[in-house]
């Protein structure tokens, strides 16, 4: 590894640089609306946290005579990373009697280096075996595939209910590991709520494991500490804010078993056994709502804990009578479930903790244990653990820093003897992000991966990535 020494001291040097010159900068004056899917706040967690404007509302009798759209261009977002549960504020606003729909998004370049092959190089979410023959196996990539839009609506009031929806889509195909360009979605779900209650329907974050590192890569260290993807679920939650400094919400999900948004290694070989999973999560809130900087607003200190009960049913990969194994079942059904805690504490308005750990079984459709389900030669659950720990620290409003370590395992000895078997998986990462322009982000991140095969050579290697978002 000594020829790729220099990457870290140039790292080093780039950062010191950029932020000498970002602290002379202005800090933008836009606010940044928060739209976590997983939030505390009832007012900000949900497509209907933006009210219909007051002079187009119009009673149900004449929602039928909808007025011509009008658009409002809104200010441009603050210093935020685009991200899967977080829309970042800004685009376009069409307005008419039924309702109003933001339309926003980010147009995003990405450069990913590796200096050993990693899967997939565009988007790494582990190192692969290093080559057989020996050699340079060190990668480039160059896409858009990270740039994405958003569709925000928040519908007309229906007795007392808020009525809303929202949808977000990347340019890639089928999956976050698709090498094609596509229109994606990740998040499409619909929602009804009032002060006490919501409900949503669609495609939505997993309550399982939800919180996410702040990283450039739109897979967010999957397989590596951050379990939880998105699926299509049916969401009942409740809201218990006795005074502004302390929130209870009460969230609950019927689920479907498999995740087409990030495809677990057995894929093919498994399927729902004919009813849903069913996740919960408890989160409390304590401290009132606070400013901080770069334009959020959040409690100083969130705590969650979240569990899972599922299964889901699998068979051998049969291409003749003679590929039966008699010693294994030809079809099986298997029990999936795990438990999990994430956290979030702002120590002050500028430093925190972000942190979030895991155990279970069979989670590899939750992008736990390294996507790995079952064994494929027993046909029994795969066990295993793991987390991420992130220290983030803002350094202006508009230049941020974070700097964290997410690990997952799996139980050796419920790993397959097979080539594609992978026993744990580790990154050290750090990513600066800088705002030049309230609508212009400029990201650089670092990763130090290791990962081990149960079978195969271990590997290890650096991963530099370098984006520019242009966000509206």
């Amino acid at each position: 590894m000594t020829h790729h020494q220099s990457i870290p001291w140039s790292l080093a040097a780039w950062l010191l640089a950029s932020a000498g010159w970002a602290f002379c900068q202005i800090p933008p004056e836009s606010i940044q609306i928060k739209l976590n899917e997983n939030s505390l706040e009832p007012d900000v967690i949900t497509a209907s946290s933006i009210e219909p404007a007051k002079e187009l509302s119009l009673p149900p009798e004449t929602l039928s005579e909808i007025a011509a759209p009008k658009i409002v261009y809104l200010q441009a977002p603050a210093a935020s990373m685009p991200n899967s549960k977080q829309p970042s504020a800004g685009g376009v606003l069409l307005q008419s009697g039924a309702g109003q729909l933001k339309v926003s998004g980010a147009l995003s370049l990405l450069g990913v280096y590796g200096s050993d092959r990693s899967f997939v190089p565009w988007s790494p979410l582990f190192m692969l075996p290093p080559a057989f023959l020996g050699g340079n196996t060190s990668t480039f990539e160059a896409h858009a595939r990270q740039s994405n839009l958003q569709f925000l609506y928040a519908g007309p009031d229906v007795a007392g209910w808020q009525t809303g929806a929202f949808g977000k889509f990347y340019f890639t195909n089928s999956s976050l590991t698709s090498d094609t360009y596509g229109f994606m979605p990740i998040v499409a779900f619909g929602e009804i709520r009032n002060e006490h209650f919501r409900f949503a329907a669609g495609l939505q974050p997993d309550l399982f494991a939800p919180r996410d590192p702040i990283v450039i890569p739109m897979t967010l260290m999957g397989g590596t500490g951050n379990a939880g993807t998105f699926r299509g679920q049916l969401r009942g939650e409740a809201f218990w804010k006795p005074n502004d400094a302390f929130q209870a919400t009460l969230q609950t999900a019927l689920s479907d078993p498999i995740s087409t948004v990030l495809i677990d290694s057995s894929r093919r070989t498994t399927e729902s056994d004919g009813i849903p999973n069913f996740e919960v999560r408890g989160v409390l809130g304590f401290g009132e709502i606070e400013e901080l900087a770069g334009g959020r607003k959040e409690r100083p200190l969130e705590l969650a804990v979240a569990g899972l009960v599922g299964r889901i049913r699998n068979s051998q990969i049969i291409y003749s009578l003679e590929d039966i194994d008699p010693n294994i079942p030809i079809r099986s059904i298997m029990d999936i479930g795990g438990m999990s805690v994430d956290s979030k504490i702002n120590l002050t308005d500028r430093l925190g903790i972000i942190g979030e750990g895991y155990f279970g079984q069979g989670l590899g459709n939750y992008a736990g244990t390294i996507f790995q389900t079952f064994n494929s030669q027993t046909f029994e659950a795969i066990r295993g653990q793991g987390g991420f720990l992130e220290a983030f620290f803002y350094l202006t409003n508009r230049l941020h820093l974070h700097m964290g370590y997410g690990i997952d395992a799996a139980l050796r000895r419920d790993l397959p003897v097979s080539a594609g078997a992978i026993a744990r998986n580790s990154a050290y990462y750090g990513c600066l992000f800088w705002d030049i322009t309230p609508a212009l982000q400029y990201g650089v991140q670092v990763d130090y991966r290791e990962t081990d095969f149960a079978v195969l050579n271990d590997n290890s290697g650096w991963i530099v990535y370098n984006q520019f978002a242009l966000r509206f």
